[in-house]
């Protein structure tokens, strides 16, 4: 059952009074990236600043501004191990590359390359720090596509056993979502899941809602971009409001308003598969 919620975070925002207690928060690597200097900029959480932190690659980034990781697997597990120094670290996401339609496909021009890619640097992530907590990302955009994951995960004895994290769902409708995660869920039974960027809405159907063991969102913080678009009073950053304050209350009206409902509404019972008795 989806029991975790992740606040995905930007490096500014890693302060300890922008971050709400025993929350759980997720890290994306190629927002710490700098380019400049070829190595990642370590900006930690604060010590008991959150109860849990995770950590994505930040694959659909890195395709777009890069077409390909501009750093190594021992790169990128060495800022696994510094940022996850003074927290406890649920889970890191290997070096996936996504295969939504509007991904850049400079380096990986077909779904196949890309879902080959992932699987070769899962391979690597594991060697390169065995005592990591990798995910598995499982990744493609049509139902065949997944499917020809699955096989060639199979091939390699490389199939998840009990989490793995479904990638390219984020930017979908709760229906195509929920397509998706009912298809892991027939073809991986027994298997919960980490639902990348999932669209909240998907969760409101309770198949979904039993697969999902987590999920992660960075619209906690639309209310700061959206300048021009109407808004809700409680999203409108108060005259004299500091920055920090305001980015707190943001993060508070969306547990509040959005997630605590999901995850305390009354749900029906289903299969081990998702599929309602």
């Amino acid at each position: 059952m989806a029991d975790r919620f992740y606040f995905t975070i930007h490096p500014g925002d890693l302060i300890r009074e922008r971050i709400l207690d025993g929350s759980h928060i997720m890290l994306v690597a190629s927002a710490h990236w700098d380019d400049d200097r070829a190595r990642f900029r370590i900006v930690r959480p604060p010590r008991d600043s959150a109860a849990t932190i995770s950590i994505d690659s930040g694959g659909f980034t890195a395709a777009k501004r890069w077409g390909r990781y501009p750093w190594t697997v021992e790169q990128y597990a060495d800022f696994i191990h510094q940022e996850s120094r003074d927290l406890p670290l649920d889970f890191c996401a290997i070096m996936d590359y996504a295969c939504e339609r509007e991904v850049d496909r400079g380096i990986y021009p077909t779904n196949l390359a890309r879902i080959e890619a992932t699987i070769t640097n899962e391979i690597a992530c594991r060697q390169a720090a065995p005592d990591l907590p990798w995910l598995p990302v499982l990744q493609g955009n049509t139902r065949d596509e997944r499917g020809l994951d699955l096989f060639l995960r199979a091939k390699d004895g490389l199939l998840p056993l009990e989490y793995a994290g479904i990638g390219s769902i984020c930017g979908r409708t709760p229906s195509e979502a929920q397509a998706v995660i009912r298809f892991y869920g027939e073809n991986l039974p027994g298997l919960t899941f980490h639902a990348f960027g999932l669209h909240v809405q998907a969760l409101d159907d309770d198949p979904t809602f039993w697969l999902i063991r987590s999920w992660d969102s960075y619209g906690w913080t639309w209310g700061r971009g959206q300048k021009d678009m109407d808004r809700p009073a409680e999203c409108l950053r108060l005259p004299g409001e500091r920055y920090t304050a305001y980015t707190r209350r943001l993060a508070e009206y969306y547990w509040r308003n959005t997630i605590a409902p999901r995850l305390h509404a009354p749900r029906q019972m289903v299969l081990g598969n998702g599929a309602l008795p």
